[in-house]
């Protein structure tokens, strides 16, 4: 049986419970035994390491990533969604089995250095789970299902489903991941598939994460069979008769909504969509920077929210890809939020700091189904935690710890990333991971898509 272990702090951040100036966590056998305040002596002791003007906090949970795509940061900007995703999807095309693990890798490693403990990342390579296997992180990788046209049948479609979601299986064993399966999204995958993997989650109980209402082109195919993406599937001859209504009642129709479903974006939520949320129990990711970024809107919080008035909210904060955020850094993603949600409803009680702090910890712990191990700095739960400087001229004075995370801090000040008790990341260094043959790869594959985009 290990010592215990006891982090101290300026600024210990339970979310649980109020802030804890001077304070320490004391950790055995990585879980959590007490957030308190340091003793009255505050003799330093062997068997603890004081961060000084610091917060330390639970670590962040980014619920949506897609490790694969950090390859294509900046490589495709200024356009449409529908063009966006076309253009992404005819890169993707020309990358390798050695690009794609390069790419999570490097992603991998600029989550943790940012403070991310945990991820919910949807891959169609599977490379993610090796990377983020390496970096000890702690999430659900998601694998990922296309199929809108009949060029592979639905059995066919399940079978290779099934043999990578054994091998994703195998591979996360012994390590903080579990695996999931995520139909990409409405204008991806067709109706008879959607059932399938809806029934094929069931039936193994895996967790589900869709891609809904994010941009109004979807919301046309759905609701009126108009717009780009019925436009390509006329091109391309695939038969597409619209359902109706929006996206959420048309997911929940194919039976793919539940407790274990997140879904990613939400930009497109009618009002009536919260009873169906209600019913189900269904969570979700909000992405404000890539949602304004590739111009598809903002969604509301508030409206989020209210799908859940008998609960706590189960609504995480997420990145999204590189391609269409350009960066992974959850605290910026807080404070965009945060300004985002202000300036459009022109008031200040719509969102605060406490809040969003909340929504990228706990809050994201919810959504994955994690809230019982992490989340929170509560005695019993895995140690996954962070350290933030406060002692940077960007971050000085450090008046509330809530307000400084939110609207000072950025992952450059994360100085210390800690998964059930492992170091993963302190003071600049990936403690787990050698980047240099990954980045040599990653390299070269950059170099490699951009002739190609200058073709």
């Amino acid at each position: 049986m290990t010592e215990p272990l006891r982090l101290r702090a300026a600024w210990v951040l339970p979310i649980s419970s109020p802030p804890i100036e001077n304070g320490e966590i004391v950790l055995e056998e990585g879980k959590i035994v007490e957030a308190r305040p340091v003793p009255i002596d505050g003799a330093p002791v062997s068997d603890a390491r004081d961060f000084g003007e610091a917060i330390l906090m639970p670590g962040l949970v980014n619920v949506h990533t897609h490790l694969d795509l950090t390859l294509l940061r900046g490589l495709i900007e200024d356009r449409e969604f529908f063009a966006w995703i076309r253009e992404l999807v005819a890169c993707t095309e020309t990358l390798e089995e050695e690009d794609y693990l390069a790419s999570s890798t490097l992603g991998a490693a600029e989550a943790v250095a940012g403070g991310v403990t945990t991820i919910g990342d949807c891959t169609p390579s599977g490379a993610s789970m090796i990377a983020a296997k390496r970096a000890g992180l702690r999430g659900i990788i998601y694998q990922e299902v296309f199929g809108i046209d009949g060029r592979q049948s639905v059995e066919q479609i399940l079978s290779d489903l099934n043999y990578r979601v054994r091998a994703l299986t195998w591979q996360a064993s012994g390590t903080h991941l579990k695996v999931g399966v995520s139909p990409h999204a409405p204008y991806t995958v067709r109706p008879e598939l959607f059932r399938a993997v809806a029934k094929y989650a069931e039936e193994n109980s895996l967790p589900v994460c869709v891609h809904a209402a994010e941009s109004l082109a979807e919301s046309q195919l759905i609701r009126e069979g108009i717009g780009p993406f019925a436009e390509m599937f006329d091109r391309r001859g695939i038969a597409w008769k619209a359902p109706g209504g929006t996206p959420i009642a048309y997911l929940h129709a194919l039976g793919i909504l539940s407790e274990r479903t997140l879904l990613v974006h939400g930009v497109q939520l009618s009002a009536s969509d919260r009873t169906l949320i209600a019913q189900t129990g269904a969570a979700w990711a909000h992405c404000p920077k890539s949602n304004a970024k590739l111009g598809n809107g903002v969604a509301s919080l508030g409206l989020l929210q209210q799908c859940y008035p008998q609960s706590l909210p189960r609504i995480g904060l997420g990145s999204d890809s590189v391609a269409s955020n350009n960066t992974l850094d959850l605290f910026e993603e807080m404070r965009f939020a945060t300004l985002l949600q202000r300036g459009r409803r022109r008031s200040l009680e719509t969102l605060c700091a406490r809040e969003m702090v909340e929504m990228a910890t706990i809050g994201g712990a919810r959504a994955l189904g994690l809230e019982r191990k992490i989340g929170s700095l509560e005695a019993g739960k895995e140690a996954d935690i962070i350290a933030v400087r406060a002692d940077t001229p960007g971050m000085m004075p450090c008046y509330d710890p809530y307000n400084a995370l939110v609207f000072s801090a950025g992952a450059r000040d994360v100085v210390m990333t800690m998964v059930s008790g492992e170091v993963l990341y302190q003071d600049r260094v990936q403690v787990r991971l050698d980047l240099n043959e990954a980045r040599g790869r990653f390299l070269e594959a950059a170099r490699r898509l951009k002739r190609r985009s200058q073709a």
